[in-house]
């Protein structure tokens, strides 16, 4: 099950509220006319199997959202190794997805879990058997797969890279940022780009900066991607191993991930 923890305006100057918005019935034109323009971060817990416990997440809804709403698109973010669910929205995902919108783009969802990645811990299998079924449980967000998305940061992009690759029929959509992409395990992301199925016509993002040691890497994983003729866009751009490199682009990411999503 799903707790709400609490509930905040994503936009730092807008005031706290207890309760998501409510659509305004008399638009023209249109079945409401949406007053808000700043969406909200959820601050939520999944109970998890994998971890015997419950694990954070911040979820990004859009303005207007609402409980009866259709089902919206879905990107999925994964933190890096030294990280937590708090990452991504220090990085403002919330001003990234609420531009994207302000500027014209069909409103989408952003979910952002927890969960450390220690060792004994599955965390593809937290992923697709504890946060998938609860987020789409109790959000309304996408079941299919043309409307969800997966990327992560560092060692979070090796995760998301890899349920992609292995989970091809489930995204349709992934990213590496700064990614892992080489562990030395038979089921690295670079070891399934060369041998899993179904993988053609997933569209995958790759990012780097240029004074990152995972650049080469992360080239290497490019190239054998373009090789079996799987769409890659390939970014080697100024930046190091950190977050100013990362929150310097998370706008290309959201707007990369929801142009790929139906």
């Amino acid at each position: 099950m799903i707790a709400v923890f609490a509930l905040f305006i994503a936009s730092c100057a807008a005031p706290a509220r207890a309760a998501l918005p409510t659509p305004d019935p008399a638009g023209p034109g249109t079945p409401f006319a949406c007053r808000e323009r700043a969406g909200q971060v959820l601050h939520v817990a999944v109970d998890s199997a994998m971890y015997r416990s419950a694990i954070a997440i911040n979820v990004y809804v859009p303005p207007c959202y609402t409980p009866v709403s259709d089902r919206l698109p879905v990107i999925y973010l994964l933190h890096g190794g030294n990280a937590d669910e708090t990452q991504w929205p220090d990085l403002r995902v919330a001003q990234a997805a609420d531009d994207l919108i302000a500027h014209g783009a069909a409103p989408f969802v952003v979910v952002m879990p927890g969960g450390d990645y220690r060792a004994g811990i599955d965390y593809a299998a937290f992923v697709l058997d504890d946060l998938l079924p609860e987020v789409e449980r109790q959000f309304q967000v996408s079941t299919a797969r043309a409307g969800r998305a997966i990327g992560g940061i560092s060692l979070g992009g090796y995760w998301a890279l890899k349920l992609a690759f292995s989970h091809p029929d489930l995204f349709v959509a992934a990213g590496g940022h700064s990614p892992v992409i080489d562990r030395g395990h038979a089921d690295d992301p670079l070891d399934l780009a060369r041998t899993a199925n179904g993988i053609d016509h997933l569209a995958v993002t790759l990012d780097a900066g240029a004074a990152d040691t995972l650049r080469t890497n992360t080239r290497q994983l490019a190239a054998v991607l373009q090789a079996r003729g799987t769409p890659v866009a390939l970014s080697i751009k100024a930046g190091k191993h950190d977050r100013v490199y990362w929150r310097a682009h998370t706008p290309e990411y959201l707007q990369f991930y929801r142009q790929a999503l139906k």
